[in-house]
């Protein structure tokens, strides 16, 4: 402790000088003000002093504030960021759900048009096999769902009822191998039977080369075999090959619905008045 004052015994009493001598001019006492001039000087001496010190202090002052600004501006910035996620998650889900009411009244109106008792369902599934094409619905035997049942949304044909189960049931699609039904071209009247070929597409069987058959014609169902209501819309001719060594024509149907977008279908509560047969080549 002795050799720490011996060393800066002298800085240490400049230091107490100082500080007395801004206390004296400071608040002075009642003789220092009588003596107007000895403060005069002593201000004058010391104002360098004071003007350096207020310097740093509004300057350390300053990078403090800015320094607590930046902080709550960073803590203000990182709230914003959670309420913008959370609006944006909200519109996501309201643009969704008036997405969803649209289709749902899209499917009530068209189901005022059928004719005939019809039941909503909401698409749970997807056959995953590359072998079958299928979906599901989450309604089932419960509901009177039966095989055969003809499944269609507002846009077109999407199936037949193939298995029920209690709360499921399996679609068997208008694409899948397996599927076969009466068709009409909608414009010239001309009948075929149409077939799933995968992917999604359909061909025309039966359709004889004299027959009035070109690409850009709606395809609908005909209902002469009851397995969708008449009038049904199945797809458009996308491509029509005439093959000489051929008694029919080949005629590809491109489906109107795009089977991985359905979210909702209707189930039409009547078996077809004739047996469903798959399709043969």
């Amino acid at each position: 402790m002795g050799t720490f004052f011996r060393k800066w015994w002298r800085l240490l009493v400049a230091a107490s000088l100082l500080v007395a001598a801004i206390q004296v001019f400071v608040r002075p006492s009642p003789a220092i003000e009588r003596a107007e001039p000895v403060r005069a000087t002593g201000v004058a001496l010391f104002r360098p002093f004071f003007l350096a010190v207020d310097s740093v202090r509004e300057g350390v002052s300053g990078v403090w504030n800015r320094y607590i600004a930046l902080v709550g501006v960073t803590r203000e910035n990182e709230r914003l960021r959670r309420e913008v996620v959370a609006l944006r998650e909200q519109l996501h889900g309201t643009r969704d759900a008036i997405l969803e009411n649209r289709r749902l009244k899209d499917l009530l109106r068209y189901s005022e048009t059928v004719g005939r008792r019809t039941l909503g369902a909401r698409v749970v599934g997807h056959d995953v096999s590359p072998w079958f094409r299928a979906i599901f619905l989450g309604t089932g035997s419960e509901a009177g769902i039966e095989a055969g049942m003809s499944v269609v949304t507002p846009y077109g044909a999407v199936g037949r009822i193939h298995k029920t189960h209690p709360g499921l049931s399996e679609v068997l699609l208008v694409t899948d191998g397996r599927f076969a039904a009466d068709v009409m071209v909608e414009r010239s009247r001309v009948r075929a039977v149409a077939e799933g070929i995968g992917g999604n597409f359909c061909r025309l069987k039966y359709v004889s080369p004299v027959h009035d058959v070109v690409v850009g014609d709606r395809i609908v169902f005909s209902g002469f075999d009851g397995s969708m209501p008449k009038g049904v819309l199945l797809g458009t001719v996308v491509s029509v090959d005439r093959p000489k060594e051929s008694l029919f024509q080949k005629v590809k149907v491109q489906c109107a619905v795009n089977f991985q977008d359905v979210e909702e279908a209707m189930v039409i509560l009547s078996r077809p008045s004739i047996p469903f047969r798959a399709g043969r080549d």
